[in-house]
């Protein structure tokens, strides 16, 4: 398994480039820490403390209780439930959370308890969306193979119904980690994972983003659209993502980055573990019913088969999504009607007022430039109408302005030029209207 690409580390001269410093959107609520108090390891408890700690964020627990039908036979045989016997449970339970994460939290404020009733994965998931929780922990259990198989399977579940990264933590755990391997293929979910990763990594600690290249592609001359053979496609990729990241990098960090030719789970796991890394972290597929039930076939097998601690994060919202891949790879479209009102702020967002050119290419017709000389004011998409609309100003003459409707939206698509230069493409039909927008 050797690298095809040297580290390329980033340094504290290319944190000091960055314009703009951005809040991780990774960091939102609370730390919240699913157990149910009957742990022997302390381990997700201490990762929870210090994870929460390091933030400025609470740590709250949630505890969930499976449902007992509890019945009395009244008079006639007729079955009554008695809800004393899981106001009782309740209490036990949150008494027996609470002396668990005593034993392992010192002196520190005891931790507010969510205690729910129901499936563990969708009940946690629940808790987790109603507290905007930054990461759930669970325990792991890696030292014999059937328990890490049972622990692996209880991550996973959570993950699938999950809005938020979750952290798998195994026996042994007594520090943030200071070596992070992030498993990426350049999709959102692993871009995601790299600003997760970040929240957790340790002062002076290295992120080290992984990419597995098939090994057929670095076997024949497959090229890109643009020629490039598949490692100069990387590199650039790379280069990118370096960027996306380079705000939230905290000082004294060192990101580098490896591309392997082999198999991505078998290669992210050996890679790590030859690497001394404490942690590894992937992103998951997206909301599609086959992504839910398998979650993703990396991500699930890493949880499974990572002896190291596991950060599994899913993907951002599909209009953050789409923001990522214009981001990362130049390019980014969707088919679904959901994300193009998103998707329309986006792009106004990032280029109101520059010079735009509006033209439509009719097969009927061909090419035709129907607006030059304006700056773009907006893009939106009205879901009720099923049409979009783009506005062109002119800054020297206010009175003066265009708008453009489009009817029947099929498509919407988005690319971007070295030189930070979009193009709209909006499909209807067999026409597709083009904003191309230049320099501000």
């Amino acid at each position: 398994m050797s690298p095809t690409l040297s580290d390329t580390p980033l340094t504290k001269a290319d944190v000091a480039k960055a314009t703009t410093a951005r809040p991780n959107p990774a960091r939102r609520g609370p730390v919240l820490l699913a157990c149910d108090g009957r742990g022997t390891s302390g381990a997700p408890v201490i990762a929870a403390r210090l994870l929460a700690d390091r933030l400025g964020l609470p740590l709250e627990i949630v505890t969930v209780l499976e449902p007992q039908a509890i019945y009395s036979v009244a008079l006639g045989g007729v079955p009554v439930y008695v809800p004393e016997v899981d106001d009782a449970r309740r209490n036990e339970r949150i008494d027996c959370v609470h002396d668990y994460v005593a034993r392992f939290c010192g002196d520190a404020a005891p931790a507010h308890v969510h205690a729910r009733f129901g499936s563990v994965a969708l009940e946690t998931a629940t808790v987790a969306r109603e507290r905007s929780a930054s990461f759930i922990v669970v325990g792991a259990s890696p030292h014999r193979r059937l328990d890490r198989i049972v622990a692996g399977e209880r991550a996973v579940q959570v993950l699938r119904a999950a809005s938020c990264p979750v952290l798998s933590v195994p026996p042994g755990f007594t520090t943030l980690p200071r070596n992070i391997v992030v498993a990426v293929d350049f999709a959102p979910a692993s871009v995601r994972a790299a600003q997760a990763a970040l929240l957790m990594l340790g002062d002076g600690g290295t992120l080290t983003l992984l990419h597995m290249l098939p090994p057929l592609m670095s076997d024949v001359p497959l090229r890109d659209p643009s020629g490039r053979d598949p490692a100069t496609a990387v590199q650039t990729m790379f280069d990118r993502l370096r960027s996306e990241l380079r705000p939230y990098v905290p000082g004294g960090v060192t990101v580098e980055t490896q591309v392997h030719t082999t198999d991505a789970i078998d290669g992210a796991v050996a890679y790590a573990t030859a690497l001394g890394a404490d942690l590894v972290a992937v992103g998951t597929h997206g909301p599609r019913l086959l992504e839910r039930l398998f979650v993703g076939s990396v991500a699930s097998s890493i949880i499974h088969a990572a002896p190291q601690a596991v950060l599994a994060v899913p993907p951002p919202s599909p209009a953050e999504a789409m923001e990522f891949w214009l981001r990362v790879s130049g390019t980014a479209a969707s088919t679904h009607p959901r994300d193009w009102a998103e998707a329309l702020d986006g792009f106004t967002r990032r280029n109101r007022g520059r010079q735009a050119v509006l033209e439509i290419d009719d097969p009927r017709y061909g090419s035709q430039i129907v607006g030059r000389g304006y700056t773009l004011s907006g893009a939106t998409y009205d879901g009720r109408d099923h049409q979009a609309e783009i506005m062109l100003g002119d800054a020297s003459v206010p009175r003066r302005h265009l708008t453009h409707s489009i009817p029947d939206v099929d498509s919407v698509a988005m690319t971007m030029d070295d030189a930070g230069r979009e193009t709209l493409a909006i499909r209807h039909g067999r026409t597709q209207t083009l904003v191309l927008t230049g320099a501000r």
